[in-house]
């Protein structure tokens, strides 16, 4: 399923980056070609003009009416600019008859008189491009109109050459387009890869947990049913006589509600429901209150438990919150040693709160330690419990995590564990 999410994601990731392909590629070319389509547009225009001055450059004074003009010749010509242009011309009177032309090996005046005509007639100029032949031209046709009468003055040049220039970039973009979208789509790959792996991590924690969840649920259920049947068989039976069967179902449903107020926890910090009552209060007396509770425990296991808290030392957290995961390590040490000791400590280091329980019990192996804080997660020895739910260290991790706390875990194998909290 994930792998073809996989593909499918790249697949629509490598549209997107088709189209915006083309869309920069597109835009650099026809930015590039109208950029110069201006410029050169300008130049033809200049040269026209150049040609006039060039024709009339008998008479002392003139002017051009429209948009241009220029007062005296000599000096004041050099407004035109220095800029000269590879380009024929020719120039007609108002009979269009040709009173001026320049023009090459080829000529093309006959298949472009027309643009003359034309712009007598409207009395504008005009810009360009028609394939005359084998070859496309630009022309440009300026009208002028002065004391010298109407004339036309043609500029027109072959595109042969940019043809090939436009061609070329042409090629340039469209290799550079693919080279670069292939190099992108593999790069897409990879990180989509990575970008679903909390996806299909979580997926398969989602399905653990929810088949984890329903054998813990079904697990006291049948108890309960089982015991309950026994009861219900015995019709002459009194409550006194009964009473372990009854115990035993009673049992269960404590752990059953332990185990279904431990999911509802999570359920709400999964969705960030359960907020946090922030206050400030004495962590010591809270650590030395649970361990007055858990020394009873402990000293029935014949445990050794030493407790080294520093006194006033003081945290703002949730009070209850905070006071659940101290009873979850705490109570874990006792559960999971045997024989030796647990120590519980609480100080204060480099301006950091750091509380520890350690203990002599049965250990965590190396491969089991980045999932010890994993919903349901058991290991053989270190996660099998007696009368647990499987949820007490996912809760301690997520009571840390919510607080901005920092909770950890050293262990070896059959030589203790132990976890640190720090603040």
């Amino acid at each position: 399923m994930f792998r073809r999410l996989h593909f499918k994601l790249t697949a629509y990731m490598g549209l997107v980056l088709v189209a915006f392909m083309i869309f920069i590629a597109a835009g650099i070319y026809n930015f590039t070609r109208m950029v110069f389509e201006d410029g050169n547009k300008e130049l033809m225009r200049s040269e026209a003009l150049r040609v006039y001055v060039y024709r009339n450059s008998s008479y002392m004074n003139f002017s051009i009416t429209g948009r241009f003009g220029v007062d005296r010749i000599g000096p004041s010509i050099t407004f035109i600019g220095p800029q000269k242009l590879d380009a024929c011309y020719i120039m007609y009177n108002e009979n269009l008859d040709r009173i001026l032309a320049n023009e090459n090996e080829i000529t093309i005046a006959d298949e472009i008189k027309n643009l003359a005509a034309k712009s007598f007639a409207d009395q504008k100029d005009s810009y360009t491009s028609r394939r005359v032949g084998r070859f496309n031209y630009r022309i440009y046709t300026r009208y002028f109109d002065d004391i010298n009468g109407r004339s036309v003055v043609q500029v027109y040049q072959n595109t042969i050459n940019e043809d090939i220039l436009w061609s070329f970039l042409k090629t340039v973009l469209y290799v550079t387009g693919l080279t670069g979208t292939a190099v992108l789509l593999f790069i897409s790959f990879i990180f989509t890869g990575q970008a679903i792996k909390p996806i299909r991590d979580t997926w398969i924690r989602q399905k653990e947990f929810v088949a984890d969840a329903s054998h813990e649920l079904r697990t006291p259920l049948t108890v309960i049913q089982t015991n309950l049947d026994v009861v219900l068989s015995d019709d002459e039976g009194t409550v006194e006589e009964n009473e372990v069967w009854l115990d035993n179902a009673y049992s269960e449903t404590r752990v059953m509600a332990k185990l279904i107020d431990q999911l509802l926890i999570l359920a709400k910090a999964d969705v960030n429901e359960e907020k946090l009552a922030i206050s400030e209060f004495l962590l010591s007396e809270v650590v030395e209150n649970v361990c007055q509770s858990m020394e009873v425990l402990a000293k029935k296991k014949g445990l050794d438990f030493i407790v080294n808290v520093a006194e006033d030392i003081k945290i703002k957290a949730d009070y209850d919150k905070i006071r659940r995961l101290v009873v979850i390590l705490v109570d874990n040490a006792v559960k999971y040693t045997e024989e030796g000791k647990i120590t519980v400590s609480l100080y204060t280091e480099k301006n950091k709160k750091i509380f520890t329980v350690e203990d002599t019990g049965i250990g965590i192996a190396k491969k089991d330690l980045c999932r010890i804080f994993d919903r349901f997660y058991r290991a053989d020895k270190a996660r099998h419990r007696e009368g647990g739910t499987g949820l007490g260290l996912s809760i301690a991790k997520w009571i840390a995590d919510v607080h901005r706390f920092s909770l950890t875990v050293e262990s070896t194998v059959n030589e203790g564990s132990k976890f640190t909290l720090k603040m």
